[in-house]
């Protein structure tokens, strides 16, 4: 039997999207309908310990009524929006906290995080933060990302920049998959004046920008510029 909870919750994620849609600011509805929720999942894990483990598994249990996941998504951006740091770090533990995270990877998140971690003023932190979570998915470019800003947020140039040369060596085309460790690296080599390979991210991130606007326009007469083989578009 579906938790009587939820029509609650149905109600107060209304009526956030009906005030965006008026741009009117009205965060409580946003925050009753996560505390809602959070009291949903506790409801039925004491009943069902195993209760929605994975996050994905809370649209899959409602028959996907209610988007849950993407209503998350919406709320962080919403509290981000509002300059909430504190309530926004707080989210992200309970919700890193709340599920097992073995099938999905956090990464939205975690980033969002390590970013509020330094907005407050807790570089150090947010160092070490990102390293652990690159220790654990080495290869997770968001966790690459992450850890190149908060190097750079307490000084630790060097380092910074070994991630940069480990994961963007010369010739490496810029993608979706690695856009905003480009974006990174850009930040970086301004930061430390180094015009020259600034200038080639700089390149590699306008060259894919110009890719997308005419892949995106229809225009293809511009070329392909990472082939004419569909199975390697660069946001594939």
């Amino acid at each position: 039997m579906k938790n009587r909870k939820w029509k609650e919750f149905e109600k107060l994620t209304e009526k956030c999207y009906e005030n965006m849609e008026k741009a009117k600011e009205a965060p409580e509805c946003w925050h009753k309908a996560y505390a809602v929720l959070k009291e949903i999942i506790a409801e039925e894990r004491e009943k069902r310990p195993g209760y929605a483990k994975e996050l994905y598994q809370l649209d899959e249990e409602t028959d996907y009524c209610y988007d849950v996941q993407g209503w998350l998504d919406d709320y962080l951006d919403e509290v981000d929006m509002q300059d909430d740091n504190v309530r926004l770090l707080e989210i992200c533990d309970e919700l890193l906290d709340m599920f097992q995270w073995e099938e999905d990877v956090p990464s939205d998140i975690k980033l969002l995080k390590s970013v509020t971690l330094r907005a407050v003023g807790r570089a150090e932190e947010a160092a070490a933060f990102c390293r652990q979570w690159l220790s654990e998915r080495p290869d997770d470019l968001a966790a690459v990302t992450a850890n190149v800003y908060a190097e750079m947020g307490i000084q630790d140039m060097e380092a910074a920049k070994e991630l940069i040369r480990q994961h963007i060596p010369e010739g490496t085309q810029c993608t979706e998959e690695n856009d905003m460790l480009f974006t990174a690296a850009a930040s970086f080599y301004q930061k430390t004046g180094d015009k020259e390979e600034e200038k080639r991210i700089r390149q590699a991130l306008e060259a894919y920008e110009e890719y997308l606007q005419a892949y995106f326009t229809g225009n293809e007469a511009d070329g392909l510029l990472w082939g004419e083989d569909e199975d390697i578009l660069p946001f594939q």
